[in-house]
């Protein structure tokens, strides 16, 4: 490739001229993101059930749904969360699980169960859970000279829509919008006002019916009066000649058939008495009650008229027709009775005593039925004298009967209208009350179905021209409403709105909270898409707010926060990191050889490799963000590294005077494989990446392909255009001698020779270190990211439960004052917290009517506060304001409040588990509450811990309502109903289903009842119409109390059930106080838990697991130390590979732990703690280091092949390849200095990563020039293995060819 890249020059520079524009044109062209496009294993199913308790959530919602999602293939864990109103469950998949097709099978087992569910949930939404669920950029709004409605509607119509059109806005959630609804709230004076006028019309027309009943009444009995008065006068004529014929006769029957009635009525007792069978008992008794009756009838009748007794006669005859079925059924039991064998002599005795009874009562019966056939001959004789008279006479009496008839009947319908009257009265007084015919429901259906204006179709004239017909009219004006007609009563007149409620418009000023710098605005959160560029959907938000600056006067838009601006500022970070790279890295060629030709050609490389890295990342799908930015400026200070190793190489070889271009090719051939098998080390280190778990795969893979990018492009670079520039810029080039470098190596040549004599000493030295080092690293502790300040900083206030939303509000007006007195605050908004599960409820996509309930649940009691800080503030500054604002913020009472700094990796961290997070599992709420009441002293006890807190609270004051099952379907009611009706009485607003339009703006008409609130003093008095069923099957309505079906007692519920695996747990959280690591507390915490366990205090069934960012840690430090125990083989293959063989390699591997306890004291003395970004240094000094070992030992071999002896070749190695390693280490060094030292976001996240590199390979560099020499010298005893090929033209082998023809020529013919 050399002698290609020499000979073809300008080939080399075509191709580097096709880099650079490749390279500028594919910057332009990148994405540019926070962070890379994460894979996180997770769905949610969000399932709303509106006013259930989070009791009955848990019960009906998420137990089912657990169980159900629960058995989907790949499903690791399924957490769920129930609070009022919705269910949350939290699914977590196995790594590397195709989330398209886990979409569709969670949907699909949603369907089949959504069945299940009560019929009141709504449809569950189900989310991917990503990265992008966080706002992107969060800005308020304001207007001069603009109200809070102008703001509101400028926002929605205008601003909103304006900047949805921007390129990767998905989404914009908008807080504090002002907007005006009609209120219809109905007005209890009003209202009475009508009831009071309707009754009077009511009174009016119940007089008039009350006055023609009472004459009517009153010539009834005048007509009953004159009756009497007539048939006395016949009676006296016709009765007493019929009496004093028939009287004797008469009574002789009546009394002969009322005194067979009453024996038989003794006797039927007497029976009852002594019958054992249930059936015939029953029949019996009815006889008796008949027969009652009847004797009851003859006491009262008396004796009448022979009518009277043929009447009674043919009830009685009845009655014995139905006592002679049942003596004959209770003779055939007797007859069965005695053919049955064992009788005992208690039965003989019953029977004996039925036998009497049955035979007194049949004589009795028999003397009955022989009376009453006397009656028909009495009747007889009756008629024969009745005969006697004239026809006038009997004439007269048949219509002294028809009169009596006539008077019966008149009676009979003044009753029956009596009872309608006080019916109608008594429903006219209910019907009375405009209330009751006038619900919130009625209203709005009524001012939906009456705002109404719809083309019905097309009509034609008699010119045969069509006519657009437009049917109605809708509502323009409050006057419109208030007058609509809601009901005509007849005698009353017209009911219209304004009669019976107050129609005004109002606002929702006091739904929401949502300040800058105190006065009202309103405030956007803008969500991108995922596919979409960060940079390029901030400049196009900063654009789309400028023109809309420029064209409407008065409006200011303020950035809250934009994650934006820190892509900026990684980029300009990177690129004063490769300017100060490339300016060190000339000073130190400068330094070291003298000479700015070859310094140039170094320079020219950086930007080259950096450019050819970016090409790759672009054609492979890489996007600009954290992690790939980081990776290229760690690339930049490794990437010349080779360049200066084959430049140095040529520049000593034309020292010596070789000609330049053969310089060039035989110095970039003689370390050209060392170089190759550097890099290949560096890179290998990166491969295991590929095994590593989906997070951490999902965010150091971008990272590690662009660190590998850079080093292969660095290595054509050294291979191919280091050879060729120097063969032309090398031609005239005189080398100096560096007098005080060659000074320092004889000084090193002596120190490596004393060493050499010595050896157990540096490397038992070396050893102690390494331990001493880690063990102090370990007992920092380890964390998950590093602490990154901004000029962003976010307050979460929480006030307390007790307070009222206007006490509230005055809190976070509290908390705003207070932050905005802190010196350098410049900008301070304020919004409602809506959020569910640390999430904005508008960006999980869930249907306007879910967001609604969710939001209306969140009303009030936590607020975001977003601060902007002064952008000159240093991070010491930043940090002192940070604390000034906790400190004020802490003054105000009744609210807890967390001042936070926003950085870059909060978009992480917020999905990852960070602090102190114990999780106590239990069976049941009691005894998770007693447990983990228990697990907080613990924690309180640890020393680093404070504030712990189970989040149980107090908990809400409830009212437990015990409705008796069996009760309410006595009265024809369903538990159910009870809860619906209830339900509905809560219920005291409703919406109409369209709006209207007044004055030219379209507004909601909300319906609002609060005539007859619902309390916990009144509310056992709530009625319920009851269905009731007599036993004949005849149904009665009446009304029922509450009080009449339930009971209540008061308690608490909590705000949320949480369970895992349908295992409920309750998670302890915990503060760690300044000055301590949570990694190492945890560990004193766990010992101190398993100790409780142990204990036996601890209920069977309960566990406790440390959660939060304990397990985040370890999650993540196994998965390091797999990575590197997984790049040390790879590192040793590709040495045995350069060495050919399997010792040499361990000689360079040395260099690795040395390296280790660079890093370890780097730590040490910068007070830094291990994070996953300086665990990552630890990686790559594992492939970095290894460099310069493989450079050394590759040349002392070459030197001991030419016949050196084996510590003379390593000191002449050592003197030999001292610059090139000094010089590596330099560059390297000096450009992760500004990592360092620079302050700014970018530079607090790699810091660590930085240091532990700067001080690892520093202190490995300078220990590879003596130990690396000490570990050959004892182990590369013999020399190294030298297999003679022949030159490259295979000019010896052996010409076959010539042997045979040789062989041929001598043989005799």
């Amino acid at each position: 490739m050399e002698k290609f890249s020499v000979k073809k020059p300008f080939t080399v520079l075509v191709a580097v001229i096709m880099v650079i524009m490749l390279g500028l044109v594919s910057v332009q062209n990148m994405q540019t993101n926070l962070l890379p496009n994460v894979n996180t294993p997770y769905l949610m199913v969000v399932t709303v059930y509106p006013g259930a308790s989070p009791e009955r959530v848990e019960n009906e919602v998420s137990d089912v749904m657990e169980s159900a999602l629960g058995t989907i293939s790949g499903v690791k864990n399924v957490t769920a969360t129930s609070a009022e109103n919705y269910s949350l469950l939290l699914m977590e998949f196995e790594d590397d699980t195709d989330m398209n097709s886990a979409v569709v099978k969670v949907s699909n087992k949603v369907d089949q169960t959504t069945s299940s569910l009560p019929s009141t949930c709504m449809t569950p939404s189900i989310i991917e859970y990503t990265l992008n669920m966080n706002a992107f950029m969060t800005v308020a709004v304001s207007r001069e000279g603009s109200d809070s409605y102008e703001l509101a509607d400028f926002v929605n119509d205008t601003m909103v829509p304006y900047i949805e059109r921007q390129g990767g806005v998905s989404n914009i959630s908008a807080n504090g919008l002002v907007t005006r609804m009609v209120q219809v709230q109905l007005d209890q004076e009003k209202i009475d006002a009508i009831n009071e006028k309707l009754l009077e019309v009511i009174d009016v027309q119940l007089a008039d019916a009350k006055a023609q009943l009472d004459a009517a009444e009153a010539q009834i009995e005048a007509g009953r009066k004159e009756y009497e008065t007539q048939l006395a006068n016949y009676d006296k004529l016709v009765s007493d000649t019929i009496n004093s014929q028939y009287s004797g006769e008469l009574q002789d029957s009546f009394m002969l058939v009322k005194k067979q009635a009453q024996a038989l009525l003794e006797s039927v007792n007497q029976l009852i008495a002594v019958v054992n069978e249930p059936e015939i008992q029953q029949a019996l008794i009815d006889v008796r009650d008949g027969l009652q009756r009847v004797v009851d009838k003859f006491n009262e009748t008396g004796m009448q008229d022979i009518d009277s007794l043929i009447e009674i006669v043919a009830e009685l005859r009845d009655i014995t027709d139905k006592l002679t079925t049942a003596l004959q059924d209770l003779q055939q039991r007797l007859n069965a009775q005695g053919d049955t064998a064992g009788t005992t002599a208690g039965e003989l005795v019953d029977d004996l005593q039925v036998q009497q009874s049955l035979s007194n009562i049949y004589n009795t019966l028999e003397s009955t039925i022989k009376a009453m056939d006397d009656v028909p001959g009495l009747m007889d004789q009756f008629t024969q004298i009745v005969g006697s008279y004239s026809q006038q006479q009997l004439q007269a009496y048949i219509k002294f009967t028809e009169a009596r008839e006539m008077l019966n009947d008149y009676e009979k319908q003044l009753a029956d209208a009596k009872q309608q009257y006080e019916d109608a009265k008594q429903m006219a007084m209910e019907n009375s009350d405009v209330a009751k015919m006038l619900d919130i429901d009625t209203l709005a259906q009524l001012i939906y179905a009456q705002n109404f204006s719809m083309p019905a179709g097309y009509v034609k004239d008699s010119s045969n021209k069509s006519w657009l017909l437009k049917v109605g009219e809708e509502y323009d004006s409050i006057e419109d409403i208030s007058g609509a007609l809601l009901l005509h009563v007849d005698g009353f007149g017209d009911v219209r709105l304004s009669d019976v409620a107050d129609v005004q418009i109002i606002d929702n000023a006091e739904d929401s909270f949502t300040r800058l710098n105190g006065e009202r605005s309103v405030v956007l959160k803008i969500f991108k898409s995922n596919s979409s560029s960060a940079g390029e959907v901030s400049g196009n938000c900063k654009a789309a707010f400028k023109e809309l600056e420029q064209k409407y006067d008065g409006l200011h838009v303020v950035v809250l926060s934009n994650q934006g601006n820190y892509i900026s500022i990684i980029v300009s970070s990177i690129l004063s990191s490769m300017l100060i790279g490339a300016a060190l890295a000339i000073i130190v060629l400068a330094i070291f050889l003298k000479d700015i030709k070859p310094t140039l050609v170094v320079g020219i490389s950086i930007p080259l490799s950096v450019l050819f890295a970016v090409v790759l990342m672009y054609f492979t799908g890489l996007d600009m963000n954290i992690m790939t930015l980081a990776g290229l400026s760690l690339g930049i200070g490794m990437l010349v590294d080779n360049s200066i190793v084959v430049i140095e190489n040529i520049y000593r070889l034309r020292s010596r005077g070789v000609p330049a271009a053969r310089a060039a090719v035989q110095g970039t051939k003689q370390v050209g494989m060392s170089v190759v098998a550097s890099t290949l080390t560096s890179v290998c280190v990166f491969l295991p990446v590929v095994f590593s778990a989906s997070i951490v795969r999902s965010l150091m893979m971008p990272m590690s392909l662009c660190i590998g990018y850079c080093l292969m492009a660095s290595l054509i670079v050294a291979l191919t255009v280091v050879p060729a520039a120097s063969s032309t810029v090398l031609k005239k080039a005189e080398p100096k001698r560096l007098a005080w470098f060659e000074k320092v190596q004889e000084k090193y040549a002596h120190s490596l020779e004393w060493c050499l004599q010595h050896r157990a000493l540096p490397l038992i030295a070396a050893v102690v270190l390494l331990v001493f080092s880690g063990w102090q690293v370990l007992n920092m502790g380890i964390e998950l990211l590093p602490q990154i300040t901004s000029n962003e900083a976010v307050i979460t206030l929480s006030t307390d439960a007790s307070l009222s939303k206007e006490e509230s509000y005055v809190v976070a007006g509290k908390a705003v004052e207070a932050a905005m007195a802190v010196d350098n605050v410049t900008e301070v908004g304020i919004t409602t917290d809506t959020s569910v599960a640390g999430m904005d409820i508008s960006q999980l996509g869930l249907p306007t009517a879910i967001t609604d309930i969710l939001n209306s649940a969140n009303a009030y009691g936590r607020y975001k506060i977003n601060v902007m800080m002064s952008e000159s503030l240093s991070s010491h500054e930043v940090e002192k304001t940070r604390q000034a604002m906790e400190d004020a913020v802490s003054q105000i009472e009744n609210c807890t409040a967390e001042v936070k700094l926003y950085g870059m990796t909060d978009d992480l961290t917020s999905q990852l588990a960070t602090g102190l997070s114990v999780k106590v599992y239990g069976k049941d709420p009691e005894t998770l509450t007693t447990v983990s009441e228990k697990v907080m002293e613990i924690v309180n006890d640890t020393e680093g811990f404070a504030n712990a807190d189970n989040g149980l609270g107090s908990g809400d004051a409830t009212i437990i309502l015990k409705v008796d099952r069996d009760k309410v379907r006595a009265y024809g009611l369903t538990v159910a109903q009870v809860y619906q009706q209830i339900a509905a009485k809560l219920t005291t607003t409703a919406t109409a289903q369209t709006p209207v339009t007044v004055n030219g703006t379209t507004m909601d008409v909300q319906i609002t009842d609060n005539l007859d609130p619902v309390t916990k003093e009144n509310m056992m008095e709530l009625t319920f119409e009851t269905t009731e069923m007599s036993a004949d099957g005849t149904v009665t309505n009446g009304t029922c109390t509450l009080n009449d079906i339930a009971s209540w007692t008061t308690g608490t519920a909590p705000d949320a059930i949480t369970s895992e695996n349908q295992t409920e747990f309750v998670t302890v959280t915990a503060d760690t106080l300044d000055g301590y690591n949570t990694m190492v507390q945890s560990r004193v915490l766990q010992k101190k838990l398993d100790e409780y366990a142990a204990s036996g205090e601890m209920p069977e069934g309960c566990s406790t697991t440390l959660g939060g960012e304990t397990e985040s840690t370890d999650y993540m430090v196994n998965e390091m130390v797999q990575w590197m125990a997984l790049a040390l083989p790879f590192v040793y293959l590709v040495m045995v590979a350069q060495f050919q063989s399997l010792l040499s390699p361990f000689i360079v591997l040395f260099t690795v732990p040395l390296a280790f306890t660079g890093g370890l004291l780097g730590l040490l003395i910068t007070g830094q703690q291990l994070t996953m970004i300086s665990l990552m240094g630890f990686i790559v000094l594992m492939g970095t280091v290894v460099n310069n070992g493989i450079v050394f030992v590759d040349y002392a071999n070459q030197l001991r092949i030419g016949g050196m002896e084996r510590r003379a070749a390593l000191v002449a190695t050592g003197k030999t390849r001292m610059r090139p390693i000094l010089m590596t280490t330099l560059t390297t060094v000096l450009a992760m200095l500004q990592l360092v030292f620079s302050g700014d976001m970018a530079s607090q996240l790699m810091s660590g990563m930085a240091i532990v590199i700067i001080f690892g390979l520093t202190y490995a560099t300078l220990m590879t020039l003596y130990v690396v020499p000490l570990m050959y010298d004892i182990l590369f005893k013999k020399p190294p293995l030298n297999v003679d090929i022949g030159d490259e033209n295979l000019d010896d082998i052996p010409d076959d060819a010539a042997e045979y023809i040789a062989q041929n020529t001598a043989q005799p013919e």
